[in-house]
């Protein structure tokens, strides 16, 4: 409904909510899941999952 009205307190007010709850659910909607495909695509988060497991296996040695 924001992205429809362009206006996020107009809709929270329509939907009888706080518009910062409603902010808050949108700025959640934009970040990626931890776990999701997008953030397991992510280079940044590969490399530190490869650096992750080369310390590791330095522990274990």
């Amino acid at each position: 409904m924001a992205g429809e009205n362009r206006s996020t307190q107009a809709a929270a007010w329509q939907l009888g909510i706080s518009p910062k709850l409603l902010y808050r659910w949108q700025k959640a909607q934009l970040m990626p899941e931890v776990g999701s495909e997008e953030v397991a695509r992510d280079p940044v988060v590969r490399a530190l999952c490869a650096c992750l497991k080369r310390a590791k296996q330095k522990l274990d040695i």
